[in-house]
């Protein structure tokens, strides 16, 4: 027969014991949640620094091939194949590509100095200084939209009556010297480039994402193309293709 003192002193023991085992095997398991946490960090690192490392390598393959095309640019002047509306009755063609010139940005990224953007500029002038003038609000919103897609510097003047306060009409005074070119936009975490086409085919432009890989000589040929109006393949095989005209 067990006292009975005894069996307080047992239970005791027991859930000392018990407490201890779950005390061990929770660690265990928050130290291998710790562990794999770690390695998914580890291997995040690896792969941004990986990323960063083809972006990088390709922004400085597009500035350098841009440094070297705009000086032919500059001396072919290669000729638009598109027209150039802000209204209906407003329309340019024949137009020229002009003062070809690349520009880089830089920026502090992880403490690290990296591209921000890279841009190769052109200008289609058309020598005219262009007075316009709209009184519909669709109307308004279409020019005004071309006028954005455009890059022309334009500051409008609202007309009212002066004793209703209503809205007579919209003026627009401009120089229509257009701005045209690419832009490259790089993601280093996620290893890719974003080009966006500005107004080669016309008031308008395109988007286009690739993987960093696929941003070499032969990609920035078919580009190169699409800048002296040849047929191109330079979307072909983007990661996203988006286009972007004005109203």
């Amino acid at each position: 027969m067990i006292a009975s003192g005894r069996i307080p002193e047992l239970s005791s023991r027991a859930f000392a014991l018990s407490l201890e085992f779950s005390i061990v095997g929770f660690l265990d398991d928050l130290k291998r949640q710790a562990g794999d946490l770690q390695a998914r960090q580890n291997t995040d690192t690896a792969a941004l620094e990986r990323n960063g490392m083809l972006v990088e390598s390709a922004c400085k393959n597009v500035f350098q091939y841009w440094v070297d095309l705009v000086k032919q640019l500059n001396v072919i002047n290669p000729p638009a194949r598109a027209r150039y509306a802000f209204d209906t009755k407003t329309v340019f063609d024949g137009l020229k590509f002009s003062d070809f010139r690349t520009d880089v940005r830089r920026k502090r990224l992880r403490g690290q100095d990296v591209t921000d953007h890279i841009a190769l500029l052109c200008v289609l002038s058309t020598g005219q200084r262009l007075s316009m003038m709209k009184n519909f609000p669709t109307d308004i919103e279409r020019l005004e939209a071309r006028i954005a897609q455009s890059g022309v510097v334009c500051r409008p003047e609202t007309v009212r009556n002066p004793e209703t306060g209503k809205l007579i009409e919209m003026r627009y005074e401009f120089d229509a010297d257009i701005a045209a070119g690419a832009r490259v936009v790089p993601d280093h975490d996620n290893g890719t480039l974003e080009f966006t086409i500005q107004n080669l085919d016309g008031l308008g432009s395109v988007v286009a994402q690739f993987n960093a890989l696929e941003i070499g000589s032969k990609r920035l040929d078919e580009l190169a193309k699409w800048l002296v109006g040849q047929p191109h393949d330079f979307l072909a095989g983007a990661l996203s293709v988006r286009q972007i005209e004005p109203r």
